[in-house]
């Protein structure tokens, strides 16, 4: 029961209580591009792409229209995953998961989030 108690009044709160964690902000704000190494980082699908679509094999252009699309896609997530970990930052949800816990054993002292 009071566990249920905990996560419905975390739920309410949550964007609040990570709204003012330091960590969880930086790590959302290095997604952002600042830099024009991001930008190149960030053109690497499309240009991927684009290659890919001149070389597939393919006689079906709407084929090659999906494959292409197909391979930027994994193009970026590689791309996101790379500058995280050249960012040296953790997951948000490892983040998220260690705020949450410090919120518990506070809620569980003093029946307060924060």
């Amino acid at each position: 029961m009071k566990e249920e108690t905990f996560e419905q009044l975390w739920a309410s709160q949550k964007k609040q209580i990570l709204s003012r964690n330091a960590e969880y902000q930086r790590i959302v704000n290095s997604y952002q591009m600042r830099s024009g190494a991001d930008w190149l980082l960030f053109a690497l699908p499309l240009v991927g792409a684009i290659v890919a679509f001149d070389y597939l094999p393919f006689k079906n252009e709407i084929l090659n229209w999906i494959v292409s699309a197909i391979i930027a896609i994994v193009l970026f997530c590689l791309v996101v995953a790379l500058k995280s970990w050249l960012n040296g930052d953790r997951s948000l949800a490892e983040v998220e998961a260690e705020v949450k816990q410090q919120c518990f054993e506070t809620w569980k002292k003093t029946g307060k989030l924060t």
